[in-house]
């Protein structure tokens, strides 16, 4: 007979056939195996980001797919945020290698900062930039990870950069001439990663509806 807590019990019956032996405490041996998981990759991430507070909230199993990994969703409750995090669980032998995505949450304000920096200085009329990253990472990078280090690249998260533009403030109307300025702008400063370029009508414009040009580039060392 195995205690389990209310969100244990509502994650495991989610993924699992066994609904009666989960609300007993009488784990089936592929449940046991799944709690210990979930148990881990909250312990993980408690003491990766010992600031905040984690919620494990679900479950996407490997299997039936062509992953090797479980997928654990969480949230930090310090955190307003309409979607959950993700967090990686890799079986290793008797360990689990786990990853996560909240690093993104601990460098995004400081790393739009450090690109608005590096664009106003060319008078580049930003409405607004967005950031996000594609890679897990590992327990080897803490709350103390460099926003720097992986805008330049020298800790490789998969940099998913989108810079909206005003085109009221644009003297030059050569959108491809605007987009080559922030490219040099971004290269110069050994920004990497995939960026996207869209100008919209006016500040007050739509993304989507307002949208007048739009363009993309890849910066790599």
């Amino acid at each position: 007979m195995i205690e389990l807590t209310n969100d244990e019990k509502r994650i495991l019956a989610a993924i699992s056939f066994c609904s009666e032996e989960i609300e007993s405490g009488n784990l089936c041996d592929a449940d046991i195996k799944l709690l210990e998981e979930m148990r881990e990759v909250k312990k993980y991430l408690g003491e990766k980001y010992p600031s905040y507070t984690f919620e494990i909230t679900g479950c996407d199993p490997k299997a039936g797919t062509i992953r090797d990994y479980n997928e654990w969703y969480y949230k930090a409750l310090e955190v307003e945020r309409d979607s959950a995090y993700i967090a990686t669980s890799k079986e290793i032998g008797d360990k689990y290698e786990i990853k996560d995505d909240f690093y993104g949450e601990i460098i995004k304000n400081e790393a739009l900062k450090q690109l608005e920096e590096i664009l106003s200085k060319q008078e580049i009329p930003i409405i607004k930039t967005e950031i996000s990253f594609w890679e897990y990472l590992g327990n080897e990078y803490k709350e103390d990870i460099s926003a720097t280090e992986v805008l330049k690249g020298k800790i490789v998260a998969g940099n998913d950069i989108k810079i909206f533009l005003d085109d009221t403030r644009l003297g030059d109307k050569n959108y491809n001439a605007t987009v080559k300025k922030v490219e040099n702008s971004l290269k110069n400063e050994g920004i990497c990663g995939e960026v996207y370029i869209v100008v919209i009508k006016d500040f007050k414009g739509d993304p989507v509806k307002d949208r007048l040009f739009s363009d993309s580039f890849s910066l790599d060392h």
